[in-house]
């Protein structure tokens, strides 16, 4: 017993002694002078984790060094705040006394050989703000107590075996950035299922390569790369709509009735020029159910290859079918994380270079084929149809694009892979061209409309269907023709109808005329040896009377009923005159003016 007997207790107590925790006559042990509680943390985690074997244990097994001289270990006063061990060789187990340095804020045994379970003990250190226990060898679940450190700012626990997290709240990556939480969460992982870490920043598989699990403006929206895609393209079906239903009344207003409408068959060569006549799309041109279904096949089974890109492409990373490259390196001997991938700026040129090269021609024609669609010329069926035929055009061309630039973001890792990845996907959409090939190698018959532009096919049914239709064409073109000469007849018929009027009236007035002179000449014959002897006035009387007056008056010898039936004839001529309009009528009144 030395508790008693005035044992001088102001200096440590030799180190072994502390740690003969089962000597009963010991009764010092718990003397926080004699024997510190931290010196007694670090000494038993010493012997657990096999100190005897470290590369570099100078100090641990002096009796009297301070704890603070020790190998690896930083104190602030008489607490420990740093413990940094990594890479010297320990192995053994982590002790649960480790959970006595509550002072501690950095521990780093990364890069060794430590095996067993992490102690639960670990979630005691409140204060920790590093904690790096990377490339060891630890098993099982991790401790429940590492979701209540609330002030790390790093952890680091990838390339080992542990299966199971706590949920551990997103820490702050201010500090860190992309290897704040690294943990071994991607694939292919060391167990059937890889580790499922929320709020890790940094994934590592089985051959210790990385990847940062980051959230793109897509997932921030709760979207995938396919949701996202399938809004995109209904989106865009919708704008084309739009713009289709806003150029028909516009085309319409300015096509006048004189326009010449174009024949199908003209239209159709002109839709087969903008949609490929050796492609599967051609049958979008074609007006044949059979010709709807090999076209639409077609454009699913693109769409449906380029959907497993979407999916390889996902952020997924403990998803075993994605493709992406775990080009990060998390090494042992540092704490940050780096991207060894040798993709450039250069490679993103070659990217685009490519992209406009092999899709600008469809997406162009496309836009055309959509927009002559709109023209008021076609029938609605075939404006239906090149609709259709240059929205799928359209969509497979930007979905590709789409997919390319998503799949070469999460694979590509070199300037020579975005080319191969791009080529792989411009290769799918060469699939029309390739499927058509093989369907004009089995029977050419099948592909025959797209050797002329003609859209019917050799058998009866179709040249009956298109002979149809071109009588269709024609019998409205005849009636736009009747149409406009019928709205002359009717103005020629409205200009006879005056004539006849005119001409009517005319005959009336040349009978009137024709009845006067008659009139005139048989009274004229009567009376006029009565005139002259009772009515006419002798001439030399005349003259000497006028001689006599001032305002002598001029007596005309025509008898006076003869001058009341001209001045009849003449009022008739002058209504006819009135009411002539034509040249015509204007000459049969002066002929008969001379003849009176």
């Amino acid at each position: 017993m030395l508790k008693d007997n005035g044992f001088n207790t102001s200096t440590t107590a030799p180190r072994s002694l502390c740690m003969l925790v089962s000597v009963k006559e010991f009764d010092l042990a718990d003397d926080t002078i004699l024997c510190p509680p931290e010196r007694n943390a670090l000494s038993d985690f010493y012997d657990v984790a096999k100190g005897a074997e470290w590369t570099d244990g100078t100090n641990w097994r002096d009796e009297y060094a301070s704890y603070c001289e020790w190998k690896g270990v930083t104190c602030d006063g008489t607490h420990v705040t740093k413990l940094n061990l990594t890479n010297n060789g320990l192995s053994g187990r982590m002790s649960e006394r480790i959970g006595n340095l509550t002072f501690i804020k950095v521990l780093d045994l990364s890069d060794n050989n430590i095996k067993g379970s992490i102690p639960a003990e670990l979630g005691k250190l409140s204060k920790l703000v590093y904690l790096r226990l990377s490339y060891n060898a630890f098993t099982g679940a991790a401790p429940e107590g590492l979701a209540e450190m609330k002030g790390l700012q790093l952890l680091q626990l990838q390339s080992n075996r542990i299966t199971e997290l706590p949920i551990i709240p997103q820490l702050d990556e201010s500090f860190y950035k992309n290897s704040t939480f690294v943990t071994d969460c991607g694939v292919p992982s060391a167990f059937d299922e890889a580790l499922k870490c929320e709020h890790c920043t940094m994934c590592c598989n089985a051959n210790e390569d990385c990847y940062p699990q980051e959230e793109t403006h897509i997932s921030e929206w709760g979207l995938n790369y396919g949701t996202f895609a399938a809004v995109l393209f209904a989106c865009f079906i919708a704008f084309c709509c739009m713009v289709s239903l806003f150029l028909y009344p516009y085309r319409k207003r300015n096509y006048s009735k004189h326009s010449v409408r174009e024949s199908t068959e003209e239209a159709d060569k002109y839709a087969l020029s903008k949609i490929g006549k050796k492609s599967m799309y051609s049958y979008f041109v074609k007006d044949k159910f059979a010709g709807y279904l090999l076209a639409f096949a077609t454009l699913g089974i693109q769409i449906a290859i380029l959907v497993f890109f979407i999916i390889a492409s996902e952020a997924n990373l403990q998803d075993d079918r994605i493709d992406i490259q775990f080009t990060w390196k998390c090494p042992p001997d540092s704490d940050v994380c780096k991207d060894k991938a040798d993709l450039t700026d250069a490679g993103w040129a070659i990217f685009c270079l490519l992209m406009i090269a092999f899709l600008a021609k469809d997406m162009i024609s496309g836009t055309k084929l959509i927009y002559y669609s709109s023209k008021t010329g076609h029938r609605i069926g075939s404006r239906i149809r090149y609709f259709i035929g240059g929205v799928c055009l359209c969509s497979v061309t930007l979905f590709a694009l789409y997919v390319s630039t998503v799949y070469n973001s999460a694979i590509a890792t070199s300037n020579t892979d975005i080319i191969v990845n791009s080529v792989i996907v411009l290769f799918v959409m060469e699939m029309d061209e390739w499927i058509f090939s093989t369907l004009e190698a089995i029977n050419e018959k099948w592909t025959k409309h797209a050797e002329s532009g003609d859209t019917s096919s050799d058998d009866t049914d179709a040249e009956k269907g298109s002979t149809i239709d071109e009588m269709k064409d024609e019998i409205e073109l005849q009636k736009a023709q009747i149409a406009e000469q019928q709205e002359e007849l009717d103005l020629q018929k409205g200009k006879m109808a005056r004539q006849s009027d005119e001409i009517a009236l005319l005959r009336e007035a040349v009978q009137q005329i024709q009845d006067s002179i008659a009139v005139a000449a048989i009274t004229s014959s009567e009376s006029t040896p009565q005139c002259a002897a009772n009515e006419c006035v002798n001439t030399h009387e005349a003259e000497s009377e006028a001689e006599d007056t001032d305002d002598m008056e001029d007596y005309s010898t025509v008898p006076c009923d003869v001058e009341q039936e001209i001045e009849k004839t003449q009022v008739a001529v002058a209504a006819a005159i009135s009411i002539s309009d034509s040249g015509t009528v204007s000459e049969c009144v002066d002929d008969t003016k001379t003849e009176v």
